[in-house]
């Protein structure tokens, strides 16, 4: 299993000037990933009996940006 991660804002390292907002009306969101906060569901449930029986899986986190390609 894999997980997929899109476009993160970072305080540590900033984006150039205006790709937040470029990137950001791209997604279904109409943001970008938080740091800290959006990958943690997908993360605890591939490490929980929950997805036993899941195999073979690229979870996509993305803010929907994927779904306009």
């Amino acid at each position: 299993n894999a997980i997929s991660p899109g476009g993160f804002t970072s305080a540590k390292r900033p984006h150039p000037e205006n790709f937040e907002q470029r990137y950001s009306d791209r997604t279904a969101l109409k943001r970008m990933g938080r740091d800290e906060v959006d990958l943690k569901g997908a993360i605890l449930y591939l490490a929980s009996s929950a997805s036993d029986y899941i195999t073979g899986q690229n979870i996509v986190v993305d803010g929907g940006f994927t779904i306009f390609k």
